[in-house]
């Protein structure tokens, strides 16, 4: 008597981890999953850089990439088209003039976008960064005004 009870509740305890099992495998997918990308995102940045002292270092590197490798032209910097440029540079020596702001933007779908960002002041003297990230119209990053100094660098790197 006592092992048929032992082995009803045995089998009743393996049987409620299957059930058990069963639901909860057969859930929703998660709504943060991405589907798979297909080369169909689009993108902008808008950089800024205000009071820059002669002893900073600033430099924004977007790289952009579309399925087809040889497709080389994928931005256009404050309106105009970078022919055959699947990268974006800018250095301090862009924000020394009238132009502060940089707006870059995709013309064409990527499937791999890059930017990496690193503002320095080794001297005493501060200055304002600001940096978009626009995905899809979705906006990524949104660091505004950020203060550089000597101690306090901005060094980011980011994949879209």
């Amino acid at each position: 008597m006592k092992k048929k009870a032992i082995l009803r509740n045995l089998l009743m305890a393996v049987s409620l981890c299957g059930f058990i099992s069963t639901l909860t495998s057969c859930g929703k997918k998660d709504a943060n999953e991405n589907p798979p990308s297909n080369g169909g995102r689009t993108a902008k940045f808008t950089v800024t850089a205000t009071g820059a002292p002669e002893s900073a270092y600033l430099s924004f590197v977007v790289v952009g990439l579309t399925n087809n490798p040889s497709d080389a032209t994928v931005w256009k910097v404050n309106g105009i088209v970078q022919n055959n440029q699947s990268t974006v540079s800018l250095g301090k020596n862009d924000f020394s003039g009238n132009t502060n702001t940089y707006v870059i933007e995709s013309v064409k779908p990527l499937s791999n976008i890059s930017v990496g960002i690193q503002c320095l002041s080794p001297g005493n003297e501060a200055y304002k960064v600001s940096y978009k990230a626009e995905v899809n119209g979705e906006v990524k990053e949104d660091i505004n005004g950020f203060t550089v100094t000597k101690s306090a660098d901005l060094t980011k790197d980011y994949t879209y």
